[in-house]
């Protein structure tokens, strides 16, 4: 029977709390208590010179139940374990578990030998106890899935953490540096020397792909297609360089034109912009969103004309003897006026240099 008084004060299960406890008058050992959920079973019994061990037939197998000669009083709660051995043993202290906490605890001496239990729900299965010429293993297969410990000739030690990096190679290797991926944040990444060519390396989630290094006569490269789409940068001949800003400008083609000056515009009010060199046309740009149709290019004798009522709640829009047309984007262009008027060309006005 289990003694009432080892249970007074204990007002609920401290899980994974460790205490010692106990003595006896045949042997003076080290007593451990390992509270926790999770650790289903623990080896019970004397063995010459070597650790005590039992099992939770639950979680481990089977647990081995009847009387031993020399072993102290066990039991268990067979509904949860399975079946543990439950009796009086002849000179030896009494044992007790609290099986709905720690499933089956072993407490008592044994001789010349430390104890050995094993956590299966945490750690899988933890050796404990002296080894000849050996250090201790140990694996926690629920956080590492499996760590080799202890002294290896010649080499490093190895482990792995699964769930984090997917598996780190950790150790010398001849001549080469060591690698390693972090496949969660970053999809892979190459780390380590290559021969005559630059480090590259690729962040998918947020750039797609960047292709960093040398290129032989031209500059480097990049893209962030989750912002700008598509970014060209580097030399071209006999050009200038273009880029955009989708989010902003929707396109901006900046360069060089044969007799044409520069045209961008802001996209993300007027949708897009036609960029490049036109022979002897103006460049043109529509904003479908926003203004529903933008005709921007010549027309014969009528100036170019378009609304966008939702934005700017209305634009006169046709043509005006002696005036241009005449249109407002208050918050991004302050004010544009487009079309032809006496005298003068088409006149565009924005916040950005043209």
């Amino acid at each position: 029977m289990v003694n009432p008084l080892f249970f007074i004060g204990t007002t609920e299960a401290r899980p994974f709390n460790i205490m010692k406890s106990g003595n006896s008058a045949a042997s003076r050992g080290t007593e451990s208590f390992f509270d926790g959920l999770s650790l289903g079973g623990i080896k019970d019994g004397s063995s010459p010179g070597v650790g005590h061990g039992f099992t939770n037939s639950g979680t481990l197998g089977g647990i081995k139940e009847g009387p031993s000669p020399g072993v102290g009083h066990e039991f268990t709660n067979s509904g949860t374990l399975g079946g543990i051995k439950e009796g009086p043993s002849p000179g030896t202290g009494h044992e007790f578990t609290n099986s709905g906490t720690l499933g089956g605890i072993k407490e008592g001496p044994s001789p010349g030998a430390g104890h050995g239990f094993t956590n299966s729900g945490t750690l899988g299965g933890i050796k404990d106890g002296p080894s000849p010429g050996a250090g201790h293993g140990f694996t926690n297969s629920g956080t590492l899935g499996g760590i080799k410990e202890g002294p290896s000739p010649g080499i490093g030690h190895g482990f792995t953490n699964s769930g984090t990096l997917g598996g780190i190679k950790e150790g010398p290797s001849p001549g080469a540096g060591h690698g390693f991926t972090n496949s969660g944040t970053l999809g892979g990444i190459k780390e380590g020397p290559s021969p005559g060519v630059g480090h590259e390396f690729t962040n998918s989630g947020t750039l797609g792909g960047i292709k960093e290094g040398p290129s032989p006569g031209a500059g480097h490269g990049f893209t962030n297609s989750g912002t700008l789409g598509g970014i060209k940068e580097g030399p071209s001949p006999g050009v200038g360089h273009e880029f955009t800003n989708s989010e902003t400008l929707g396109g901006i083609k900046e360069g060089s034109s044969p007799g044409v000056g520069h045209a961008f515009t802001n996209g993300g009010i007027l949708g897009g912009i036609k960029k490049g060199s036109s022979p002897g046309v103006r460049h043109g740009f529509t904003n479908s969103y926003t203004l529903g149709g933008i005709k921007e290019g010549p027309s014969p004798g009528v100036g170019h004309g378009f609304t966008n009522s939702g934005t700017l709640g209305g634009i006169k829009e046709g043509s005006s003897p002696g005036v241009g047309h005449g249109f407002t984007k208050s918050k991004i262009l302050e004010g544009i006026k487009e079309g032809p008027s006496s005298c003068c060309g088409n006149k565009y006005t924005t916040n950005t240099k043209h």
